[in-house]
């Protein structure tokens, strides 16, 4: 199975949006087969979500109210294919605890293989209000369509080898 790590710092806005997204926008051929996490690198575990991030989400239809925050380990990033950070320092994280999964580790902003995007990321909304988390799920929304294409044909790559 093929597996997404979404990585954010407290694993409470960010990421566990970019997995609800993510798992909302899977079209169903690739769904079976593609298992989405998220993680952070400075993660409390078992936290649950913001409640702006839930509300957010709810509003667009997706529900992550069962949310709990997941501490970014090693063997996460090892297990997953392609790696999707939301600022630079989760990918230098996430490279500093497997160095060997560097060409899978990505920001999110930054399209496929090294294309285009915003070097910056998505900037944390913690502490921000209702306007600042809607706009956070759009702008992690329209990346994520962008890395569908990637993701479909990395899949595809696998299945062939």
């Amino acid at each position: 199975m093929f597996q997404v790590l979404l990585v954010c710092t407290g694993n409470t806005c960010r990421s566990p949006m970019a997995e609800g997204i993510l798992k909302s926008l899977l079209p169903a051929e690739l769904a079976g087969n593609l298992r989405i996490v998220s993680a952070g690198t400075g993660a409390l575990p078992g936290t649950p979500a913001a409640a702006l991030a839930v509300s957010t989400m709810a509003s667009q239809g997706i529900d992550i109210r069962g949310h709990q925050s997941v501490l970014l380990t090693a063997g996460m990033v090892r297990e997953s294919d392609l790696i999707l950070g939301m600022e630079p320092q989760h990918l230098d994280r996430a490279r500093e605890l497997a160095p060997e999964a560097a060409a899978r580790i990505h920001l999110i902003t930054v399209h496929g293989a090294g294309g285009g995007g915003n070097p910056g990321g998505v900037a944390d909304p913690i502490g921000a209000g209702a306007d600042t988390y809607q706009d956070t799920f759009h702008r992690i929304r329209s990346h994520l369509l962008r890395w569908i294409p990637v993701i479909r044909e990395q899949m595809e790559r696998r299945e062939r080898v």
